[in-house]
């Protein structure tokens, strides 16, 4: 019986994105839906000993862009990024395990924010061993704005459980949830805390951090609770 979650494309996104991920049967990802200035659809936090700051894709456009067509402004992010994340983490425990991978992303040519975060999301279920069917929302047949269109693609897939986060209990229409048959599940969006080699733990990273910083094992354990 699927449980489903869906969330807008990020990039590099932070641990309650993949815990959504890791409790579906299917994650949608909206592409197609606009693109939103100064969100997480193209930028992330990472830290270092002096503390966290954003690693940002610049982009360039309408300000009425889908994100899947938002095109990428100029190049040389990739080379910034891979020096801050590199500089940040190059003696973190586990950097050893991820940094060939995740050096080969940073080298390749993208045009779209979208080519950037379908690669570096495929790049963090493989990381972390997630097997959940990941579907874009340009490839369903589904229409609607806020209940409707989730309610939509909750049928499209024959959902029977939606995951939401607690933001959702301010527009989702719970009585059509429940004329279709398909229960909501809220959860909270909340990173746990774990030993971070730079210091005093910093919340709401990109799930980068982590990665770096504690095992496979506890991160799996972190995402099944």
């Amino acid at each position: 019986m699927p449980v489903i979650a869906i969330h807008q494309s990020q990039y590099i996104p932070w641990f309650p994105y993949l815990k959504k991920i890791a409790l579906s049967d299917i994650f949608v990802v909206m592409d197609n839906v606009q693109f939103q200035k100064n969100g997480v659809q193209n930028r992330n936090k990472i830290r270092n000993y002096d503390g966290d700051f954003w690693l940002t894709i610049p982009v360039t456009g309408h300000i009425d862009d889908l994100i899947l067509d938002k095109k990428i402004a100029e190049d040389h992010w990739r080379q910034k990024h891979w020096r801050s994340i590199s500089a940040s983490y190059s003696k973190a425990p586990y950097w050893h395990l991820y940094k060939e991978h995740l050096e080969n992303l940073y080298k390749r040519d993208y045009t779209t924010l979208h080519q950037v975060n379908k690669c570096f999301l495929e790049f963090l279920l493989e990381a972390l061993s997630l097997d959940t069917k990941i579907i874009y929302l340009s490839e369903l047949q589904v229409a609607g704005t806020k209940s409707e269109l989730v309610l939509s693609i909750c049928k499209e897939v024959n959902a029977t459980t939606y995951l939401s986060g607690l933001g959702g209990k301010t527009y989702l229409q719970g009585n059509d949830f429940n004329d279709a048959q398909i229960a909501i599940e809220y959860i909270e969006s909340a990173t746990p805390r774990y030993p971070q080699f730079h210091g005093s733990f910093i919340s709401d990273l990109s799930i980068l951090d982590m990665l770096f910083n504690v095992t496979q094992a506890v991160i799996k354990g972190f995402l099944q609770e």
